[in-house]
This record gives C-alpha cells, sequence and structure tokens, in this order.
C-alpha cells in the first residue's frame, strides 16, 4: 500500500501571515514528557549505505533471488549518471535503472509496523520488497513511504529493489509543459527504515496564532495512521520545549474513529523570544501518543516564533521593517545534479547567510532539501518557497 509522507516542513509553514511558533496550557499533565528516544516504540534507521545499482533495467532484476554481483556499489544519495563539469545533453540521464538493496531486521523490533522512507527520487519509482510490487510512486521532489510489513523475512534475508524511471513523463510535473530547468536522476535524497506501533502519529502540523500578542496560542493538528486501531481510547500530548524545560502543554483523551486528524490548542505561553535573523531561537515540539499512561509513540519537531508580513510599506519580520536581501538556489551540483549529503546541503545555507550576507532565498522551482531548509531555520535565513 502506497502512503505519501509531507515534507520537513510540514508544520513549520504557519498560514497567510508566514507564521512558525507554539503554544500550551498553564496546568501539566502527568502525561507531559521530556525529550527520550526510549519513551516511543518509533526508531528509524538510515538505509543510505551499501546498495547496489543497475543503469539497465534487466529482466527480473527486482526479484530477491537475482543475481546482482555484477551491480556497482553505492551509497545514497546516489546520481545515476555522473556527469561532465561543463555540457551535456539531458538525455544522457533520462533511463530507467535498478536499486537493490539487501539488509536483515532487527529482532527486538519484530512486533511493529516497517516503513521505507525516500527523502526523494527521480522522477518514479516503483518499489519491490522480496519481490512484492508495492506500487508505483510520481513526482521526484516529495517525500514518500510504502509499509513493509507483511512481507518481511525476519529471521533471514531482505530484497528491497526500486526501478527508477528518470525519463521525462507528460503525467509527472514539471513535465508536459516547457520547463527551463534540470532534473537529472536517481535515489538522490535519504532513505530510511521506520519502526512504528499499530497506531501511530503520520504527521504533525503545529500553526501558531497571533504570535506579537501576550494571548498567543498554539493550535497543533495530528494526523494518526489508524489503520490497525483496535478502538481503545488513547490520550494525545502536544508539549512545547526549550531544551528540556517544559513551557507548555495540552493532553486529551481520543477514541480512534477514522477521521483526518485531532486537534490540540495550547494557549497562556510567557516568555517566548521571537525568532529573528541574528538570533533564530528555535523550540521544540513534541507530541505522544499514549495508551493507559503508557507512550507508544512520539513526534518531535522544532519551530520558532515569528510574524512575517508583506505590505505596501515594504516587508515586516516581527513587526519590524526589514529590508531583504536575497538570491535564488537551484539544488544543483557540479558532476553529480541533486545527488548531494546533508553537509553539502547545510554549506549552502551557510554561504548564503554567513559569506554573501543574504537574509532571504528563494528556492527554485521545488520542495528542496530538508537538511538545507533545517539550516535556514538556524542561520537566520528568511526562505521563499
Amino acid at each position: 500500500m502506497k502512503r505519501k509522507k509531507l515534507d520537513r516542513r510540514r508544520f513549520l509553514e504557519a498560514g497567510s501571515a508566514g507564521l512558525i511558533g507554539l503554544a500550551s496550557l498553564p496546568k501539566l499533565s502527568s502525561l507531559t514528557f521530556a525529550p527520550s528516544a526510549a519513551a516511543s516504540s518509533r526508531r528509524a534507521y538510515s538505509q543510505n549505505h551499501n546498495w547496489l545499482f543497475s543503469e539497465k533495467d534487466l529482466p527480473n532484476a527486482t526479484q530477491p533471488g537475482f543475481n546482482d554481483t555484477a551491480f556497482k556499489r553505492v551509497t545514497i544519495p546516489h546520481a545515476n549518471k555522473m556527469l561532465p563539469w561543463h555540457g551535456f545533453d539531458d538525455k544522457e540521464y533520462e533511463f530507467v535503472s535498478v536499486y537493490r538493496r539487501h539488509f536483515r531486521l532487527p529482532i527486538d523490533m519484530q512486533g511493529r509496523r516497517v516503513f521505507v522512507d525516500f527523502g526523494g527520487v527521480m522522477t518514479a519509482s516503483t518499489v519491490w520488497i522480496n519481490g512484492k510490487n508495492l506500487g508505483e510512486y510520481r513526482g521526484g521532489y516529495t517525500p514518500f513511504s510504502f509499509e513493509l510489513t507483511q512481507h518481511l523475512n525476519w529471521r533471514s534475508n531482505n530484497v528491497l529493489a526500486v526501478e527508477v524511471d528518470s525519463t521525462e513523463r507528460k503525467d509527472i510535473p514539471p513535465f508536459g509543459r516547457i520547463v527551463d530547468y534540470l532534473t537529472f536522476g536517481g535515489i538522490y535524497r535519504d532513505v530510511q527504515l521506520r519502526f512504528v506501533p499499530n497506531v501511530f502519529l503520520e504527521n504533525v502540523f503545529a500553526k501558531p496564532i497571533d504570535v506579537l500578542n501576550s494571548d498567543r496560542k498554539l493550535e497543533v493538528r495530528c494526523y494518526l495512521d489508524e489503520t490497525k486501531s483496535n478502538r481503545a481510547p488513547l490520550m494525545l500530548t502536544a508539549s512545547l520545549l526549550d531544551g528540556n524545560r517544559v513551557i507548555a502543554a495540552q493532553t486529551r483523551e481520543i477514541t480512534p474513529n477514522g477521521q483526518a486528524h485531532y486537534d490540540l490548542t495550547l494557549t497562556n505561553i510567557r516568555d517566548i523570544e521571537l525568532w529573528n535573523i541574528d538570533r533564530p531561537k528555535l523550540y521544540q515540539v513534541i507530541v505522544g501518543l499514549s495508551e493507559r499512561e503508557r507512550v507508544i509513540d512520539q513526534f518531535e519537531t522544532r519551530i520558532g516564533f515569528r510574524d512575517a508580513k508583506f505590505t505596501p510599506e515594504g516587508f515586516y519580520l516581527n513587526g519590524k521593517h526589514l529590508k531583504l536581501r536575497g538570491l535564488n538556489r537551484h539544488q544543483t551540483f557540479p558532476y553529480v545534479g541533486q545527488a548531494m549529503p546533508a553537509r553539502v546541503q547545510k554549506r549552502d545555507a551557510w554561504i548564503l547567510r554567513k559569506e554573501l550576507k543574504c537574509n532571504i532565498v528563494r528556492t527554485s522551482h521545488y520542495p528542496q532539501s530538508p537538511h538545507f531548509l533545517d539550516a535556514c531555520d538556524e542561520y537566520g535565513l528568511l526562505v521563499f518557497e
């Protein structure tokens, strides 16, 4: 079953004023908790290493018994074709290729649901696990996931295979019309295995309201995957933290009923430092899902408080006029196109903010690396997405 997952900015884009922020309750529930990986049964493991790659889409290459000894060993992020520095024909990377990865599962994770998460594959991806076709995901700029649970071998080898179509297809944006940028090919963003409980937090969107006022609040929308729910009552807790200090929290009881989302509103937030370009203060938001006072899942992310507005008089950040100085960024690098690891994505944000003295960047023309966007948050670089 295909399951699309939202980008890392899933909660940071907050409405028409361009706000990011949080809020909470004055009384903290007994279920309020500080960040702890051990508090949840959720685990995620990088799958960037030990991939095997073929530029040719060979017959039966997605099957577990296929002889892949002639495949090339590669590391993700990976470009399907190394390109020359000065010029090339885009047809050089427009072909169908195959990636394979052999792996064994940690036995202590048995009993959890297992997903494979792809940060970005250009342009269409058909994913197989142990010979089972899980489906095709179309689009190279957004992350996606497939559930592997019922097709896994817990005590023997598993084979994950991805057939990557890097051709220009009219059924997949940005193709179908005339475009002015290159797409390249390959599994060019991170891959991970994610282990979660039967009912888990699929996504969280935190929207701050009136961040410049003393009665600011935060609306936290929680999306649950309830496909294997036993319909027993659960508790949702949203907490705002500065380091290990809990600033505010709210808890509500829910009974899984298949609805799209559950909302919590955090209020009575005091002594918040606003995010700005010179001091980009970030806070943590943690949403916990509990059953009988035992935390079964936890979703953690970062957020800041800011008010950003365009007016006829200019741009205002947190109520103060700010002259914007920025540049445009494509996620394109020499030789490898889009396939660069986190440290290089972060370095681009550093160069823009610290060396070129920009305070804003325009991302062309698509969702870019979450590592780059995270670094923009950390360095005080505004993003016009």
